[in-house]
C-alpha cells in the first residue's frame, strides 16, 4: 500500500515512456475507488494533474543515495 511521501516510478504504460526515470513524490495514501469489477486502487502524484493507477507505480527507495556518491 502506497502512503503519502513515498516515491514511485511508473512502469508498462503510455505515461511511463513520456516520463521514463522520473521519480514522483505520492501526495495522498492510495485509496480505493469503485466497487467489485470497477474497482480501482489509485494515488495523486506530485506534479501529476489526476489520480494514478497504483498498478503501474514501483515505490523507489532512496535510503542510502548517497552511499556511493564520493566513490
Amino acid at each position: 500500500m502506497l502512503k503519502k511521501g513515498d516515491k514511485v516510478v511508473m512502469h508498462t504504460c503510455m505515461e511511463a515512456e513520456i516520463h521514463d526515470g522520473k521519480i514522483w513524490t505520492c501526495r495522498t495514501d492510495e485509496y480505493i475507488q469503485g466497487e467489485g469489477v470497477y474497482e480501482q486502487r489509485l494515488v495523486f502524484l506530485d506534479g501529476f494533474g489526476s489520480s494514478f493507477l497504483v498498478k503501474y507505480l514501483q515505490r523507489v527507495n532512496l535510503e542510502g543515495e548517497n552511499t556511493y556518491a564520493n566513490s
